[in-house]
């Protein structure tokens, strides 16, 4: 089973049950709201989006008061709109407050090296001062970065993989978990599905996203193109521990 086709099957049930109250879709994130309680994130690929008119989602209004399996469904489209609306809404089923915080960044050691997938510009010094040697993938090149095309050879040869979890949304995931032979696989950033059942059998050891703390902040900031720094007054940084 995929990661994506896991998603789907662990959050189905409530998805028959919940309603879909708001969704936002701002240039940085997606977001997902259900019963005006749980709320969701995912990022958006706002450049790779591929629409023939003026509107890039066609459901308008009436998706709203829909159950929200509605829009679990797209976890199996390809087009990426879809994709991150359905895990946004999962993230908002799956997604919850963890009693404690575990810094992943505890894990690297000095003669580690280390791969990340996805720029996570925040945590890269902090990274090269821990460790033997940082190695960056992006699909966008920035600074001293690799091509994506580097991350099937570079995940062989590395202690500790971070990676980012707009994998999840483009279903890379399977490919770069199979290619690592990293100890520590962690699934970084708000679009982390934090749920140790999904990953059940996958090589990913640790699943760091984001509770949300305050969903109207939220759902404002992501409708005014807000990205991690601005919404992060908002959330609260959480990681689940893999099952082996």
């Amino acid at each position: 089973m995929y990661i994506h086709e896991a998603i789907y099957e662990t959050a189905r049930q409530k998805a028959l049950e919940l309603e879909i109250s708001d969704i936002r879709i701002g240039l940085g994130y997606t977001c997902v709201e259900l019963n005006r309680t749980f709320c969701g994130l995912s990022y958006t690929f706002a450049k790779e989006l591929n629409h023939a008119s003026c509107n890039v989602l066609d459901i308008g209004e009436k998706i709203i008061g829909k159950k929200a399996i509605e829009l679990l469904n797209g976890i199996f489209s390809y087009n990426l709109l879809d994709s991150a609306l359905a895990i946004a809404c999962a993230n908002a089923i799956l997604n919850k407050p963890q009693e404690n915080y575990y810094d992943f960044l505890n894990l690297i050691e000095k003669e580690h090296t280390v791969v990340m997938v996805g720029y996570f510009a925040p945590i890269i010094e902090s990274i090269k001062k821990r460790a033997k040697s940082l190695k960056i993938i992006e699909r966008d090149p920035r600074f001293e970065s690799l091509p994506d095309w580097a991350s099937y050879f570079e995940l062989k040869n590395c202690d500790i993989a971070i990676i980012s979890a707009t994998t999840l949304v483009n279903k890379t995931i399977d490919s770069i978990l199979n290619f690592s032979s990293a100890r520590y696989n962690i699934i970084l950033g708000a679009t982390c599905t934090m749920s140790d059942q999904v990953f059940l059998n996958t090589k990913a050891t640790h699943l760091c996203g984001i509770s949300v703390i305050d969903k109207d902040k939220i759902k404002t900031l992501i409708s005014l193109a807000a990205g991690t720094r601005l919404i992060s007054k908002y959330t609260k940084k959480e990681c689940v521990l893999c099952r082996s």
